[in-house]
């Protein structure tokens, strides 16, 4: 329950039951007057302590104010333990209020004529109003800011005096009411039939109203003094909240200016806002419409309203003073909310357009209000707070209360809406969730009840968009840009835009529902329209798929724009509308049109403004112009008094600080110096624009420069212009520029700490600057002509600077301050104590005295100790010969006056004194206390120098006069809060002092009116020639560069940068010069070499003559070692860069390929062959064809064709494994076996006996063996329905794969279970053929690999027979020489791994050609380009061709160089006929011969090779034709991927449906066997107790056959046993029975029944007790007839049990039957679901295309002869299908001949089994005539055999006499051994006996020693003297021995006593009795 809805603890009473229940007896108990506030306290107060007295007062009042209403407000009403007190008489004065308008401007808590009782007041002040609170939140609720009342609280809210001064205004006295009829007096009566309606407690502020009403036309005295009173209607039980015509005084409300009355104090209108150049554009929702021509904004602590046609502001002022954290508008535009920030915010509701202030809504929140939204009906208003507590709160507005409220998330909450279709329903987003809110109704009342979305597998997201859905989804954007659709609390989907892209680049941050259409808006400056239909209809598979689809319509704002929010503008007859207003956060208020028209407008930006902070402002000195620097890079000039914006310019970088110098710097006062966030200056002059800008002016570059590397935080110019000075806080420098020399760098100096403020010191030249470490230095500028800055501009410091380090002070100020406050403390606690002790007494001084004390000392002083690291300078402010500081940390809220020369630097440190601080060495002068706790960030002296303008942390402005005296004096501040949140970050005036510009970190720049000593100055009026007479030349040159780029160097390192650059060059000119002087020596030492070795041999040098030092060549020789060295480790990482570059270049595109295309080309043909480039499978490929084959070889026990075969085979499987076992009951124990004797029981003694009961035993299993065998023949009889198996198998085979060649485009036709394909069946499917396909290409390669090798062994093999050849042919003569065949060669593309291979020689040829390549240009090249031409010319040869050619060129020549010498040398006959003469003719033969065998060689060679090379042909050609041949194959396998691809497609869209078909399938299945599992388990169940029931009633009639033969043929007591036992007696039901049976009835819990079967009389029997045996009877046949009745009973027991099992057991399967049908109903059902799917989807498969190759004879459709044209109504069968069908005819005749004959056949045996039957029936009548012809012989008639095999040998009488001899037995051996222990126990008897006698004797001797002894202590204690004083010791101690004796002696007394008791019982059991020593006795002197 929130603070407003807590009662408080008068309770709250309704109002018109109190008024019904009140009554005059009540009301006489009061007095209707007090005589004052004195009285009125001593009536509640007494001499209690003044807490004690607060709750009596408080417990008073309740009391008081429950019995005006007639009764206590009960705990519902809010009655709290202070409410419960005990009640006293009081007095209450009933003051009534007469009604009013508050003078400030706020409504009365309601619009009934209150009165208000003192009774609220009695607290004194320590009490609390309401009862829950104390009197100080009581005062100070009541004053904000330091204010004595607030302005925000009503009248009813009176101070604690009020309401006590209130009796003394009006008193009536009180006089007795006479008569029931309650008449009134004349006088101050109040009549019995008025009423007193029950004192309300407002809710928090502890207000009591009562109502006073008349009846009867009677008047009250009150009545008559208020008539208007008399309006209040006591049916009114609901609060109506505030009067719909009440309106709050805003102009008494709204926060203004605090100020100080006295000297130097500031008037409160000193400052008026002007004009506003500010928007906070961050912030969300900020920006709404109102109407066709105004919206709606805030900024800083103001409401804006802009006009978009006429761009004017109208402003109104906050009430809280501290900001606004949202706005929001109601529906129908009459109003709109205010959500103010600060403490405890309010919510403001204005009227529109009257502006006026409507409601309040207080307490929703602890800080700020984040978000504010109505509902759509308007009736309502949700609120959201920021941080810390993150509040939901749903208000009724128009009553100002709070219906509803919950913490809406532990983490930022951006946004919440209310749903426009669902009532009370809410939606709120924010960081990292989105929550779905309804105000549900509980059995406590109505709550909120929020539910966290889920992300699941979409990554969580910050939520700032969304939108509500008609039918409760939730659509919503997501920082990556994609819409995510909310379904409850999961998301259904994600969505996105085609092409794998996002909806939007980065965050989505509006989506709108408008008119059917989806509207987005996102960071990345996008407004996308989307179909409304297809978002709402959008669903996914998979659960992390996205849903892709396009938008409708979409518009690019602009560049740099990010919207933040957009709103629908109206029009006047709320016509259809396209134009919408965006808010950029890029400082922008955007009109959109959004309609998807030809003719839609362009976006148009409105206004624009400072997007972030405002990081300085710079007003112009001669004109009401000024500049203005924002983070966000934009510098801005403006004409305020026109309130215009003149210009913008925007940098790439933030901006930090700006600069409009004076007229000492440009006359023309044009230029602006800005400082930036990335080091760079930028100097900028102002020019006019041209005509058709946006702006009047523009702004130029003059010059940008970087003299830091990180941001420029303060800049400053000297008062002559001359100089500029910079400073940073990145690299700790301040740079100094001469402007005289065109902003020429003069040097910078390095300072220890980073630089936050400068200001010129009063002293010339001197810079002071404040670092962040506290330390202020004091640094002389530099002229540029003393900086040398040839070689670095760094000036070294030396003795030009002044050192100051501030040391904390703030640490001191807090403790003196606590302990000033203690002191006062302590004074107030004294004089109260010295108040209590003369009014109230000691007792109570002290009490309270105590009280204090123990809350001081559990109260703990804080420590104040300096702080460990400095704190920051913010602020230099210098000001005569001193300067003032401002700092963050614990000095912060003051301002600290300091000087370098301290005055106090040789003084001694003074003692300290109590409530002040002792000045030390290095601390401030003086310090300035502002009263705050907050920043101080600017401070600055107007214009004028009248005041002190002051800027805070906060975003207040303070302005303080400045006061006459020494040092810095101001007067009390004067204090406006302007912006919202942050510090001022700028704070000036204009030329004139006229107005106030200040910026802010909320980016707002606001400028006031300055109005001296409170009267408004006039305004000069706006002039355009202000500027223009200025501005009159534009200022032209040639463009200058800027710095865009965020790494540029900046001055220094620029600098640095050309020096080391110009060494560089220095040493590089020297390295020439001596390379130089080395080359011509070089040439000289080369001459001197030629002219030595001109010289004769004897003059010759030698060449290590001309090494000067020998050791100097292995020096060198090392040194290039290393060098080489060196190089390599250089090159080692290029090197290993370019190799993994190679190998990754190998692994993409190389490795990834199977095999390359190789072309073998054959050698004596031009018949080619290639090879098939595939690539290689991949491993996901592989992979999910292994898993696929591995589930098939799973799935291959299953049943084929069954979905759900493993389940079904698998519940079989557990049908089988498990049996029905019968539980092993306490029934089971008294079963037949127990009645009728076992075979397998014990023998009796009795031989005869044993053996007959033997015979007769073997007898009755044999009868029983041939029972089962006639049973198991019976079971195994089939059914009349009965149809065997298999044939039902063959039959459904029949069907399914005989000849049924159903067409699947067939109406009626089914697909199989075995046909039926999914998307996993048909991926593996086509991964298989893509596998295949992969194979068959390998397959080939290697078969062309193999013929690649082949024809390299052949290469090699006719390389060595031409070399042989050529041996041969060089001895052959010429005319034998044949031609040689051509040795083949291997081509480049045979071998294409040759590509890959290169050596250092091939890398340099390539690096040769390339060169060549790169000189000959691009016009050398082909005309394609880097591919070559098509031309059929021969590719060049490599190196290595020419180089493998070049030996078999030579060899090839060789032949015929040989040949051609030959012919040469036999050229001439002479020497032919030399030669002859010369060559024997044995050498011609041999010769002869030789040539002879070398010819034929030559032809085998040669025959060879062409035989190879054919061979080799033959099979390239063949191999060709394979190849052709598999093309055709595999471009069918290519078609048929394709078809494939496309029914993979096409049954992924069928897979989900069908998945959700065949699980509804599996799981009815699964439902049915289940069942089915369940009735069987029940029948076989069942069938068993039947069979058990049997076997019960069988032993049954057994069992009462047994007693009939037991009792034997005329037995005169057979009636009396057979009433033994039939008797139904009470039997008490089993333990075990009773828990497992505690459901059944309570009459039956205890026996079964009292009554008989027969009657006594009714049979003449004479009446005995059926519980004795009877004289005369058998004892023995007495208990076996009792016996055999508990058995009866038993079995009987068991009987009834199982017949309710078997009875409930039918109901089951009955039931289960019922169900099963259900059942096979729904999966009958599901199946024709499932059938009629798959016929949809072989529908769609049939669409689908299928290619098939067919040769002409495969045509077998023919139209009168002739092929048709068309082939559409063709059918593509399979020829094998024909033959089969044709076949299938003979094969079912041949099949029909054999039924028939099979028919008959069987039909002779059906005859000739019948003929059968019908004799083994007559067989079986004359066996059974038979058998009662022997029965009539032996017997005389049919008897039962069972009865007579029972007859014959009674076992049970036998078994029972045995057990009883047994019994006697084992009971006599018993008894014996009793007499022999109870004569042992006499023994121990009499032992004992004589034991206490003699312990008896003992005690009576110690009895006597015990009065001896007390005796003589007696007399000793008598006659002490003087004589035993030295002995006293000793006495003590034997008296203490005497004492433990008497107690030892007691003890043993009490030990024989319990012996006698324990002798005198007959089983007591005798314990040694405890031994106790016994002191010693003392000597006989009575010493030791």
């Amino acid at each position: 329950m929130s603070e407003d809805q807590k009662p408080s603890a008068f309770g709250k009473l309704n109002l018109k039951d109190a008024t019904n229940k009140v009554n005059a007896e009540a009301l006489r108990q009061f007095t209707i007057e007090a005589e004052d506030d004195q009285a009125l306290e001593q009536s509640v107060g007494g001499s209690e302590s003044p807490s004690g007295k607060r709750k009596k007062k408080e417990a008073a009042a309740a009391a008081a104010l429950a019995a005006v209403s007639g009764e206590a407000a009960g705990p519902e009403q809010g009655e709290t333990e202070e409410g419960k007190a005990s009640t006293e008489d009081v007095k209450v004065n009933l003051v009534p209020t007469p009604p009013q308008t508050p003078k400030d401007g706020s409504r009365p808590s309601s619009s009934r004529k209150a009165i208000t009782p003192v009774a609220a007041a009695v607290g004194g002040e320590e009490g609390s109003t309401g009862g829950s609170k104390p009197a100080e939140a009581a005062d100070t609720v009541v004053t904000k800011e330091g204010a004595d009342k607030s302005e925000y609280e009503t009248d009813s809210n009176a101070s604690v005096d009020e309401a006590t001064d209130a009796p003394k205004k009006l008193r009536k006295k009180k006089k007795k009411t006479e008569g029931a009829t309650g008449e009134a007096a004349a006088k101050g009566e109040l009549g019995t039939g008025g009423a007193v309606g029950a004192a309300g407690a407002a809710e928090g502020e502890g207000e009591v109203e009562a109502v006073v009403t008349a009846e009867n036309g009677k008047k009250s005295a009150i009545d008559e003094k208020y008539p208007e009173m008399l309006d209040y209607n006591p049916d009114d039980d609901v609060d109506p909240g505030p009067d719909p015509n009440f309106f709050y005084d805003l102009e008494q409300m709204y926060a203004r200016a605090k100020t100080s009355s006295g000297e130097g104090s500031t008037p409160s209108n000193f400052l008026t806002l002007f004009h506003s150049f500010g928007y906070e554009c961050l912030k969300r929702a900020n920006l709404h419409v109102l109407d066709e021509t105004h919206v709606l904004f805030s900024a800083g602590n103001y409401i804006q309203i802009f006009n978009v046609d006429t761009k004017k502001l109208t402003y109104l002022p906050t009430v809280g003073g501290k900001g606004i954290g949202s706005i929001a508008v109601h529906p129908s535009r009459k109003y709109f909310a205010v959500g103010e920030q600060g403490f405890e915010p309010e919510i403001l509701i204005f009227e529109y357009p009257s502006l006026k202030l409507y409601r309040i809504c207080r307490k929703g929140t602890e800080r700020s209000y984040a978000f504010l939204s109505f509902s759509p009906d308007g009736a309502k208003l949700a609120s959201l707070g920021s941080s810390p507590d993150y509040m939901l709160t749903i208000w009724d507005w128009k009553r100002e209360k709070i219906i509803l409220r919950s913490k809406a998330h532990g983490q930022d909450v951006f946004r919440v809406t209310f749903s426009t279709e669902i009532e009370g329903q809410l939606t709120t987003g924010g960081l990292g969730h989105i929550k779905f809110w309804k105000m549900a109704a509980t059995f406590t009342g109505l709550k909120l009840q929020g539910e966290l979305g889920k992300y699941g597998r979409t990554a969580i997201s910050d939520i700032e968009g969304y939108v509500e859905l008609p039918d409760g989804k939730v659509l919503s954007g997501s920082e990556w840009g994609n819409m995510l659709l909310w379904d409850g609390d999961l998301i259904k989907c994600e969505l996105s835009s085609t092409e794998n892209k996002n909806c939007h680049k980065g965050q989505i941050q509006e989506i709108f529902l408008d008119e059917g259409e989806l509207i987005t808006a996102g960071a990345d400056g996008s407004v996308k329209i989307w179909d409304f239909e297809t978002i709402d209809g959008a669903d996914v598979l998979e659960e992390d798929a996205m849903f892709p689809m396009e938008p409708m319509s979409e518009m690019h704002v602009g560049d740099g724009v990010s919207i933040i929010s957009m709103c629908k503008t109206v029009t006047e007859n709320n016509d259809t509308n396209s134009m919408w207003l965006a808010q950029d956060a890029s400082g922008g208020i955007w009109r959109l049109d959004i309609s998807v028209s030809l003719t839609k407008k362009a976006p148009e930006l409105i206004q624009s403004y400072h997007a972030g902070p405002v990081r300085g402002i710079a007003p112009c000195s001669y004109t009401h112009m000024a500049a203005s620097m924002g983070a966000d890079g934009t510098v801005r000039v403006f004409d305020y008094l026109r309130k215009h914006t003149l210009v913008r310019k925007k940098y790439k970088s933030g901006g930090s600080c700006i600069l409009w110098p004076g007229r000492n710097v440009d006359s023309k006062c044009v230029t602006l110096i800005g400082g930036f966030s990335d080091g760079v200056i930028r100097v900028m002059t102002l020019d006019y624009a041209e005509q058709e800008s946006e702006y009047e002016l523009k702004i130029s570059l003059q010059h940008a420069l970087k003299p830091h590397k990180g941001e420029v935080t303060a800049m400053i110019i000297d008062d002559e212009g001359k100089t500029l000075v910079t400073g940073s806080k990145d690299d700790c420098t301040l740079f100094f520029f001469d402007i005289t020399s065109n902003y020429l760098p003069i040097g910078f100096m390095k300072l220890e700490a980073p630089v936050t403020t400068m200001a010129w010191s009063n002293s010339s030249k001197r810079v002071l600057v404040g670092l962040s470490s506290g330390v202020v230095l004091e640094v002389e500028c530099p002229d540029s002509g003393e900086v040398d800055s040839s070689v670095t501009y760094e000036i070294q410091p030396g003795s030009k600077i002044n050192r100051y380090e501030f040391k904390s002070i703030g640490y001191k100020i807090k403790k003196a301050a606590h302990e000033m406050v203690k002191i006062k403390k302590e004074e107030e606690q004294q004089k109260r104590l010295d108040k209590i002790m003369v009014d109230e007494g000691e007792e109570a001084y002290l009490e309270e005295k105590k009280a204090i004390e123990d809350t001081n000392s559990a109260e703990e002083d804080p420590v104040f100790e300096p702080p460990t690291v400095s704190n920051q300078i913010i602020k230099i402010f210098p000001y005569e010969d001193r300067f003032y500081l401002s700092l963050d940390g614990t000095d912060t809220g003051a301002l600290y006056e300091c000087t370098f020369n301290d005055p106090l630097a040789d003084m001694p440190t003074p003692p300290s004194m109590r409530g002040r601080w002792v000045r030390l060495n290095g601390e401030p002068l003086r310090v300035i206390d502002m009263d705050t706790d907050i920043e101080i960030h600017e401070i600055n002296l107007m214009q004028d120098g009248s005041n002190v303008m002051v800027g805070m942390g906060d975003g207040t402005i303070r302005i303080h006069k400045k006061l006459e005296g020494s040092g810095l004096q101001m007067g009390p501040p004067f204090t406006l809060p302007a912006h919202s949140s942050g510090s001022v970050n700028g704070i000036m005036t204009s030329f004139d002092t006229r107005f106030l510009i200040s910026g802010g970190n909320d980016g707002n720049l606001f400028v006031y009116k300055v109005n001296h000593a409170g009267v408004e100055l006039s305004l000069p009026s706006p002039s355009d020639s202000l500027l223009k007479s200025k501005v009159k030349e534009e200022i032209t040159g040639p463009p200058v560069d800027d710095i865009d780029d965020l790494k540029a160097y900046s001055i220094e390192e620029a600098k640095q940068k050309r020096e080391h650059e110009k060494m560089l060059k220095t040493a590089e000119d020297k390295k020439i010069k001596v390379r130089k002087t080395i080359a011509t020596l070089r040439s000289k030492f080369k001459k001197l070499k030629v002219v030595n070795k001109d010289l004769p041999k004897h003059l010759t040098l030698l060449a290590n003559d001309f090494s000067m030092d020998p050791q100097m060549g292995s020096i060198i020789a090392q040194e290039v070692s290393d060098s080489k060295d060196l190089i390599r480790k250089q090159l080692a990482w290029n090197s290993e860069k370019h190799r993994i570059e190679l190998m990754k270049l190998r692994k993409r595109f190389k490795d990834v390929v199977a095999t390359d295309r190789i072309v073998l080309h054959a050698v004596e043909s031009d018949h080619l062959v290639s090879t098939f480039r595939c690539a290689k499978p991949s491993e996901a490929m592989q992979q999910a064809l292994d898993d696929f084959h591995k589930k098939l070889a799973a799935d291959s026990n299953g049943a084929p064709g069954s979905r759900g075969s493993d389940a079904r085979r698998i519940s079989t499987m557990a049908r089988q494994g498990l049996g029905f076992v019968r539980k092993n009951t306490e029934l089971d124990m008294h079963g037949p076996s127990a009645v009728v004797g076992s075979k397998g029981g014990k023998k009796l003694k009795d031989a005869k006996a044993n053996k007959s009961l033997q015979k007769a035993e073997e007898r009755k299993s044999k009868r029983l063996q041939r029972e089962l065998a006639w049973k198991n023949l019976s079971s195994r009889k089939p059914s009349e329905n009965y149809e065997d198996p298999q044939m039902l198998a063959a039959i459904e085979d029949a069907k399914n794969n005989m000849g049924d060649f159903n067409l699947k485009t067939a109406k009626n036709y089914k697909v199989p279970e075995s046909q039926r394909q999914g998307g996993t069946f048909k991926r593996a499917q086509l991964l298989e053929l893509r596998r295949m396909i992969y194979m068959t290409k390998m397959n080939f390669n290697e078969r062309l690999l193999a013929l690649r090798d082949r024809k390299q062994k052949m290469i090699t093999e006719a390389e060595d027979w031409s070399g042989r050849l050529d041996t041969i042919q060089a001895k052959l003569p010429a005319g034998s020489i044949m031609a040689k065949p051509k040795v083949p060669v291997l081509l480049d593309d045979e071998l294409p791994e040759r590509a890959m291979e290169y050596t250092p020689e091939s890398l340099r040829e390539f690096k040769i050609r390339h060169d060549e390549e790169k000189k000959r240009g691009p016009a050398d090249e082909g005309g394609f380009g880097g591919f070559g031409g098509f031309g059929d010319s021969p590719p060049a040869p490599t190196a290595a061709e020419t180089k493998a050619a070049a030996p078999v060129a030579k060899q090839a020549a060789a032949p015929a160089a040989a040949a051609g010498d030959k012919g040469g040398e036999g050229g001439t006959e002479a020497e032919e006929a030399e030669l002859e003469d010369l060559v024997s003719t044995l050498e011609n033969e041999n010769e002869n011969l030789e040539i002879m065998m070398m010819l034929h060689e030559q032809e085998c060679l040669i025959s060879q090779m062409n035989e190879a090379y054919k061979e080799f042909d033959k099979e390239v050609v063949k191999l060709r034709t394979a190849k052709i041949e598999l093309d055709v194959e595999l471009k069918n396998g290519d078609l048929r991927i394709i078809l494939l691809f496309e029914e993979l497609l096409l049954l992924k869209e069928f897979e989900k449906r069908e998945n959700i078909l065949q699980e509804a399938l599996s799981s009815k299945l699964s439902d049915r066997d289940e069942m089915s599992d369940k009735i069987e388990e029940l029948e076989e169940k069942l069938s068993s107790k039947k069979l058990y029931m049997e076997e019960l009633q069988e032993n049954e009639k057994i069992l009462y056959d047994s007693f009939t033969e037991q009792l034997g043929e005329n037995n005169k007591f057979a009636d009396y046993l057979t009433k033994v036992f039939k008797k139904k007696i009470k039997r008490v039901k089993k333990a075990a029975e009773m828990d497992g049976d505690s459901d059944e009835s309570d009459s039956d819990d205890d026996f079964d029944s009292s009554s008989e079967e027969e009657d006594d009389d009714e049979d003449g029997v004479e009446h005995l007790d059926l519980n004795i045996c009877p004289p005369g009877c058998s004892q023995e046949l007495y208990d076996a007839t009792i016996v055999m009745r508990e058995k009866k009973l038993d079995l009987e027991e068991a009987i009834q049990e199982e017949k309710k099992i078997i009875d409930s057991l039918r109901k089951e399967v009955d039931a289960l039957v019922k169900k099963n049908k259900v059942i096979s109903h729904g999966v009958k059902c599901a199946k024709n679901d499932l059938e009629a799917f798959q016929l949809e989807k072989q529908k769609k498969m049939n669409e689908l295309d299928i290619v098939v190759t067919l040769n002409l004879d495969q045509i077998q459709y023919m139209q009168n002869g002739v092929l048709p044209s068309d082939l559409v109504s063709c059918l593509v069968f399979h020829s094998a299908g024909v033959n089969q069908l044709a076949s299938r005819i003979k094969e079912l005749q041949q099949e029909k001949a054999h039924q028939i004959r099979k028919f008959k056949e069987l039909k002779k045996s059906h005859i000739h089994l019948i003929k059968g039957k019908k004799g083994m029936q007559e067989k079986l009548l004359g066996l059974d005539e038979k058998c009662q012809n022997m029965m009539l012989l032996k017997f005389g008639r049919e008897v039962d055999l069972k009865k007579l095999e029972n007859i014959s040998t009674n076992r049970i009488a036998e078994e029972l006499k045995e057990t009883i001899a047994k019994k006697d037995v084992k009971y006599s051996r018993k008894l014996n051994e009793w007499d022999v222990q109870i004569n042992q126990a006499k023994q121990r008897l009499l032992t004992a006996t004589r034991d206490h006698t003699s312990h008896l004797d003992i005690l009576n001797e110690l009895t006597k020693d015990k009065q001896d002894l007390e005796s003589v202590l007696d007399s000793k204690q008598k006659n002490l003297g003087g004589e035993y004083s030295g002995q006293r010791k000793a006495d003590l101690k034997e008296r203490q021995r005497l004492l433990q004796l008497v107690q030892l002696q007691a003890q043993e007394i009490d030990a024989l006593k319990d012996e006698i008791g324990i002798l005198s019982r007959k089983d007591g059991h005798i314990l040694p009795p405890t031994q106790t020593a016994v002191p010693p006795l003392p000597p006989i002197g009575g010493r030791c």
